[in-house]
This record gives structure tokens, sequence and C-alpha cells, in this order.
């Protein structure tokens, strides 16, 4: 009797949970493409493309997996309520506790799912998805405005007249330590990492020797100064394991302790989401599926916002990191006992 239960509960959820979670990662996935590309400004390769996309996907999943979670579980606790078939289990001796309890059995692996992924898998994906951008972008050379001194780079500067369809009327300034290199040419055009000039003049001057030279075609590499250093920490991009090497290493500790809390304490999401979402979407509605969906927005929001909230109060120092995650489910876990109660979820 469970195990037909539970493969029913598991088929109205899924039905309903798949579906919500592809459109979420299309429509987050195309986003945050957007965003990559932006700052890669390069040609990539068809395997980079593919490999960028499965580097994304476990950083958005963190997110958008408890959304679609909520989405289905709202749906299908109200889409149960409305067509009578809770009232008939409940009848046949099914209480609303082990109806609860059954559901949870559909969310623990979901629940461990956001564990791995949280503490590992999107860390890992963060670090390669970063050092791939930023050898992708670190010899990229960003198109200068029109007749303006563009600073591409730490004491470099590149001036055009037109930047449509090919750099007209081109001046690059470089400024190295006691080194001057000025180059003023009628058309050049950029590469990665490079500089074509085209009918112009090099003037360099090296300590206090002063020497200007015509040419026809110059190549000139430059560097746009892209800092390596990433700060992975903040990114998600260091491991958990790191983390708690670094934390006894650092005097510091305000956002390394955030960052172990907020690893630890956000894949918790289904599990509250279930306990106060489970007593809003019982009861009869002619609109299930629009019930549902504003018992998960309400939930999803007030989750959302006491978490939020805590975070940045931890990051600045404001209250300490693991008091203010734990408040935040003490409080949610108060509000889901008493919805339940009061619905009558756990007695009946």
């Amino acid at each position: 009797m469970r195990k037909k239960l539970i493969t029913f509960f598991s088929i109205e959820f899924f039905s309903i949970f798949t579906p919500t979670l592809f459109g979420l990662t299309i429509m987050v996935l195309a986003m945050r493409l957007v965003k990559v590309f932006e700052n890669v400004q390069a040609n990539l390769s068809l395997i980079d493309f593919f490999l960028i996309i499965m580097l994304i996907i476990p950083s958005i999943y963190l997110i958008i997996l408890p959304i679609s979670y909520l989405i289905a579980l709202s749906i299908t606790l109200t889409k149960l309520s409305n067509t009578y078939e809770l009232i008939a289990l409940n009848n046949a001796g099914v209480s609303r506790s082990r109806i609860l309890q059954l559901f949870l059995l559909i969310t623990l692996p979901i629940l461990f799912f956001n564990f791995i992924n949280s503490l590992f898998i999107k860390p890992a994906c963060n670090k390669v998805l970063r050092e791939m951008l930023a050898t992708n972008t670190e010899n990229i050379i960003p198109l200068p405005q029109k007749s303006i001194f563009t600073k591409i780079g730490k004491g470099r500067y590149l001036y055009v007249e037109d930047n449509k369809h090919k750099l007209d009327s081109i001046i690059f300034t470089s400024f190295e330590e006691d080194n001057l290199t000025i180059i003023s040419a009628r058309e050049g055009s950029l590469g990665k990492g490079v500089i074509n000039f085209r009918h112009g003049n090099l003037l360099t001057e090296k300590e206090a020797k002063t020497e200007i030279l015509s040419f026809e075609n110059l190549k000139f590499r430059v560097s746009n100064g892209t800092e390596k250093k990433i700060d992975t920490l903040r990114a998600g991009s260091i491991t958990f394991t790191d983390i708690l090497k670094l934390y006894g290493q650092s005097t510091e500790k305000t956002l390394l302790k955030t960052e172990i809390c907020y690893r630890i304490f956000f894949p918790l999401a289904p599990l509250i989401l279930l306990f106060i979402s489970f007593p809003l979407s019982i009861g009869f509605s002619r609109h299930y599926k629009s019930r549902g969906i504003m018992v998960s927005i309400g939930t999803g929001l007030t989750f959302y916002m006491l978490f939020s909230l805590s975070n940045t109060l931890s990051l600045k120092g404001k209250i300490d990191p693991l008091m203010g995650f734990g408040l935040v489910y003490i409080l949610l876990a108060f509000i889901a006992l008493f919805l339940n109660l009061k619905k009558g979820s756990v007695s009946k």
C-alpha cells in the first residue's frame, strides 16, 4: 500500500516538476549565457560553448531547483484536493500526516542532491568556468569609443575617429615606467592581443632617447591588463574543504563563516518549504493551478527574503552567520508548525 501511494504521488509530482524545472532552466540559462558572452567578447568553439552550459547549470540549479520543487508541490496538492483524491485517501484511513511523510520521502533525494551540489559540484564548476573565461578574455582588447581616449589596460589608451567598420585615424599611447610609446596611423584593426596599424608613425621614448619611425604596416602586441587574480571565495568557486582550511588560518572570519553557513543552510530549503506549503495547499479551489502558484510565490518570497536578509547582515558583520541562518529556519519552523496544527495536517 505504501509503495503504491509513493508511486502515485511521485507520478503526480514529477509530471509538474519536470516541465517546470526544464522551463526555468532554459530561461535562466539563456540570461546567464547572455551575461557571460557580453564579458567574453571572443569567438568560442562549439565544444567551449557546450562546456560553458554544463558548467553554468549546477549554479542555476541551486536556485531554481527549490523554486521548481515548490511550484510542483503546491500545484500537486491543490490538484489532489480539488479532485477530492486527498479526501478519498483520508476516508480510506490515510491521514494527512502520513501523506506529509510520503511527500517527505519524495523530497529527500532532492534535498540530498542540493547538499552535494552546494558543497562540491557548484564550487568545482564555478572554478573551472572562471578560469576558462579568464583565459579567453585575458588578451581581448575592448572596442574603443569613437573620438574618446579609451583606456584598454594599465597605462594604455586608444583613440579612433570611427569604430563601426574599421579603425580610422587611430592613436595608441602606452606609458610603462619611464618608457613612452605613441603610434599614430590612418587606419587599423583589433585582434586577440594585437593591434594592426597601417600607414602611420611610431614614436618611442626610452631613457631620454626619442625615436620616430614611419611604417606601412605595424603589428603591435598588447595585453588589456586583465587581472588574473580571481576572488574565488565571493564567486563561490572555492571547495568546501579549502574554506575550512582558510577559516582556521584567516584572521578575517566573517566572510568565510557566512559562506560556510550559506552552503550548509540553503540546501535545506525544500524541507522547510514542504512543511509550510503543505497545509496552505490543501483545500478545495476552482482554480487549483492559480492557487498553487500563489501559494508557491508567497512561500518562496517569504523564505528568500528572510534568507537574503540574514546573508546580507552576516556579510556586513551585523549578526553571527550561524545565529542568523539558524533563526530564519527556527522562525519558519514555528510558522510551519502553526499552519499544520491549525489545518490539522499533523493530528489527522
